[in-house]
Order: structure tokens, then C-alpha cells, then sequence
């Protein structure tokens, strides 16, 4: 399950695209917050398809690209490890 901070950071990084890329001299800079979206596009399709652990790496390491904009992800992602994490721990006794 995708939480609301990852959410939040992937609209937050789209808006950032958005804002780099309508200024005419450094637009060219939107391409750093668009491989970071794309990299959270593909963290959140991967926690989806029960590759929990994976996603929310590539989410939490794209993320960290951004600071401190990212740190919302970052933090929306680290809660998923953990919870996998309890989760693993739950089951093994």
C-alpha cells in the first residue's frame, strides 16, 4: 500500500518539473526532478506488484536525490521497509 507522503512527494516533484521547466533560461534543469518523478513512478509500480522491499528503495533513494523536497518520500518510503520489516519479524514466530 502506497502512503499519502509518497503521494505527496511524487505531486510535489511533478510540480516542481512544471515550475523548472516554464522558466525559458533554465528549463533545460526540469530533467533532474523529471528522472526523479519517473524513478517514483516506478518505485510505486513495483510496491504495487508486491516487490515492496524494491520499490520503496528506488522511492526512498530518488527521493533523497531532492533534498530536502524529497524528504517527504523519503520518509513515506522508509515507513514501508519498516513495515515490512514487522511484518517479517510477525510472522517468523
Amino acid at each position: 500500500m502506497i502512503n499519502t507522503k509518497m503521494k505527496i512527494a511524487l505531486l510535489i516533484h511533478i510540480a516542481l518539473i512544471f515550475l523548472i521547466s516554464t522558466d525559458p533560461e533554465r528549463g533545460f534543469l526540469a530533467f533532474i526532478p523529471g528522472v526523479v518523478a519517473l524513478l517514483n513512478v516506478v518505485g510505486i509500480a513495483l510496491i504495487l506488484s508486491k516487490q515492496k522491499k524494491t520499490g520503496a528503495w528506488i522511492f526512498l533513494v530518488s527521493s533523497a536525490i531532492l533534498v530536502p523536497i524529497g524528504m517527504i518520500g523519503a520518509i513515506g518510503a522508509r515507513q514501508i521497509l519498516d513495515e515490512e520489516k514487522k511484518n517479517k519479524f510477525y510472522n517468523e514466530q
